[in-house]
């Protein structure tokens, strides 16, 4: 699989999702993670947890769509962290790949700033056509949000996992650290699989 993780707006979870995807891959097989976004946040991720399963290397250029077959090698799986508002980057990474998830938290602020990412896998991924589809991430135990944001997502024609990121400490303070096998994004990932018809 070559998944990317993309959205235009920052902070709802890419870096976290991106990183224990590539683990989840990494325990079924030999995974790169590439760090797309100038931030670094992936690749400090990487150097803080030595025991990550997976390889990682930095990448936060335009020809990233050009590149990342020499990047990926023998590794048989790919996943991009993609940066906030670096159109050109995140359009290279959505060129090349099988998969994009859409991370979003499930509040009217984010939704509606959901469109300039909407609209970018239209002209783009058009031209490899991979599956796309949208993570509620940071759901909220016991609210309504979840409910309406996927009503409304789903209003929309857009592909919503089943699967939602609750809002959790352990995931802001798992950074650094190598993820735990299972758990919501073992959930992710199973999904995922199986949705390329993939058996583990």
């Amino acid at each position: 699989m070559r998944i990317a993780v993309v959205n235009l707006k920052g902070g709802v979870g890419k870096t976290t999702t991106a990183v224990h995807l590539a683990t989840g891959l990494a325990y079924i097989g030999a995974t790169l993670l590439v760090d797309a976004d100038p931030q670094g946040s992936a690749s400090r991720w990487a150097q803080l947890a030595e025991e990550l399963p997976c390889r990682t290397v930095t990448w936060p250029n335009a020809d990233l769509g050009k590149r990342l077959t020499e990047l990926q090698g023998t590794s048989e799986h790919v996943v991009i962290d993609t940066p906030p508002g670096h159109v050109d980057i995140v359009s290279a990474a959505v060129s090349t790949v099988d998969t994009v998830i859409i991370p979003v938290e499930p509040l009217a602020m984010d939704l509606d700033r959901l469109n300039p990412t909407i609209e970018l896998m239209a002209r783009v991924a058009a031209a490899n056509d991979p599956d796309v589809y949208v993570l509620l991430t940071r759901v909220r135990a016991r609210t309504r949000g979840s409910k309406s944001a996927r009503e409304l997502l789903e209003s929309l024609d857009l592909p919503v996992l089943q699967t939602e990121i609750p809002l959790l400490e352990a995931y802001g303070w798992g950074y650094g650290m190598v993820p735990p096998q299972g758990h919501r994004y073992g959930q992710l990932l199973d999904e995922l699989l199986a949705g390329k018809g993939i058996e583990v």
